[in-house]
Order: C-alpha cells, then structure tokens, then sequence
C-alpha cells in the first residue's frame, strides 16, 4: 500500500445526513492515503449546505446542476480520480457504511489483474445476515445468483474468492484497468451498471474478487424510497431489458425469452394485487424504454 492514493466517491441526492454517516465511517478509517469527493447529484435542497457545515477542507463537495443518474455522477467522480493520478476510486453507496479496516483488506488482496474488489455487504439492520457475499451468473439465463443473500453468515461464506459479477454498492476500483475498459455506460441511469461493467471487464481479461474479510453495512433502497416504489421499478425495467437485450446472446436465448417474459408475468401480478398501481405502470413504462434505447 506504500505510495498507494485512493479516492472515495460518494453520490448524495437529498440525504445529507445519511450521506454524512456514510463519509463518517470512512473517516473512521485512519488512512492517509485516502481522500473523499462527495458528488451532489442535482438534490436541489439544502444538501450541500448541510454537509459543508460538517466537513472542512479534508473532504471535497462537487454539486452537479442536475441528477446524472448513479453512472454518470459515478463517472463524474472516476475521472476527477483519473485526472488526479489517483491509483484506485473507492465508489461506495450513501448509504452504505464501512468497517475501520475495510479498505486494508481490499488492497490487501489487489493485484494489476484484479479490476474490481467487493467487501462481504451485509444488512445494516442485521449485521449478521448477509445482503451480498458472492456473485455467481447462470450460464443459460445469466441471472446473478448464489449471492448469500439473507442467509446468516457462516465459513461458508468466508472464502476471498474470484467470481463473475460485482455489484456497485461498495468497489474498489483498479483506475489502470478501467482506463482499458471505459467508464459506467450511462445508459443505465440507475441498476444493472454495475453487472454490465462486470461483463466488460471479464471480457478484456481482468478478474473480479469478493473479500469476504472486509466488511461493510448497507441500508437497502434508500435512495430509490423503497423497494417497491415507482422509480425503483422504472429503473429496473428499463436497465435490466437494456442489459438483457445486449449480452442474450451470451446465454441460451429462448430460454431468457421465456424466464424474462415469466418475470415480467409475476412481477406485474404481484404489484396489482398488492394495490401498487403507480409503481407497475412505472415498470411497463421502463420496459417500454429499455426496449427504444439504441445499443
């Protein structure tokens, strides 16, 4: 880690306290070699001001005039990293919470051939149920699976191991290798950005690791408000048929035709019996406009 910098990226919109939480526990950190870039997201409210009167000169603040969406604020942060000559970028959710030694143990475990690094992410409401330990793609529908979610963590999941998809929550960022690979596709404006990167970097040969000795803590769903709510479901269709619609042909085809058409059926019956008319006309709405969007 001698002469190693990194920089922490952060992206607020409209919740500053829990944004201020997340650069807290970073802080708790001790490391030198790490600086912090928070990137207001277009809150358009008070969020700057409030986390100006929290942090001094010790953490940067850059308010965007409008919502980038998570790649294209994230993009924003990796290139003022690239531009710095920072080695790695820390891109962290707000409201995700990270151990004292969480970023040792990343960099312990980083080589030139590794791109991206995961901790083990557990539940911030139940620190002992795992929300993600490991990422696994089916072969014919390319689904991520086998991620430990929900499971109480045990040796089974305590295995660094390299694996096929990352998720965006907590990365740590090899700067050389996405240089090589290019930026979050900013067609993805929230979901699926993260999986998509996975694709790209294990195509051009680099490998992805899960460090289950590093840990951190997520509250789920924050800033989309709520599992269920109308921009979550949005997002999600339209991200997952554009990701779908680009790597099908990695699959088996009909067989991601008939489980995607079986989701979309199930999905769409849940919400309608559960009253949540707005959020299933959101989801048809965001299928509607994965499909239109050029690849």
């Amino acid at each position: 880690m001698q002469n190693t910098r990194v920089l922490a990226i952060i992206l607020n919109w409209r919740q500053a306290q829990t944004t201020i939480a997340c650069v807290r526990a970073l802080q708790e950190m001790s490391c030198s070699f790490l600086d912090t870039l928070i990137i207001d997201n277009g809150s358009g409210d008070d969020s700057v001001s409030q986390m100006k009167e929290h942090f001094q000169e010790d953490v940067k603040i850059l308010a965007l005039s409008e919502n980038l969406g998570f790649a294209g604020g994230c993009n924003i942060g990796l290139q003022t990293a690239v531009e710095n000559k920072y080695h790695y970028a820390l891109l962290i959710n707000n409201d995700a919470f990270a151990t004292p030694g969480m970023l040792e143990e990343l960099l312990a475990k980083a080589t030139p051939d590794i791109a991206l690094l995961s901790p083990k992410i557990f539940y911030a409401s139940d620190p002992t149920r795992i929300w993600f330990a490991n990422g696994r793609m089916n072969p014919y529908t390319l689904d991520l699976y086998d991620t430990g979610r929900n499971e109480q963590d045990s040796q089974k999941w305590c295995k660094t191991q390299d694996t096929e998809y990352l998720l965006g929550t907590c990365l740590l960022v090899h700067l050389n290798a996405m240089q090589n690979v290019g930026l979050l596709d900013e067609r993805f404006f929230m979901y699926f950005e993260d999986l998509d990167w996975s694709m790209r970097f294990r195509q051009k040969g680099y490998r992805l690791q899960i460090v289950t000795s590093a840990h951190l803590y997520h509250k789920v769903a924050i800033s989309s408000g709520g599992l269920d709510s109308p921009i979550r479901r949005y997002h999600l269709a339209k991200s997952g048929m554009i990701f779908w619609r680009r790597y099908a042909h990695k699959g088996n085809l009909p067989v991601i035709i008939l489980f995607r058409l079986g989701s979309i059926l199930k999905t769409m019956t849940r919400l309608l019996f559960t009253g949540k008319f707005s959020a299933a006309h959101s989801y048809l709405k965001g299928l509607q406009d994965g499909w239109q969007v050029s690849l």
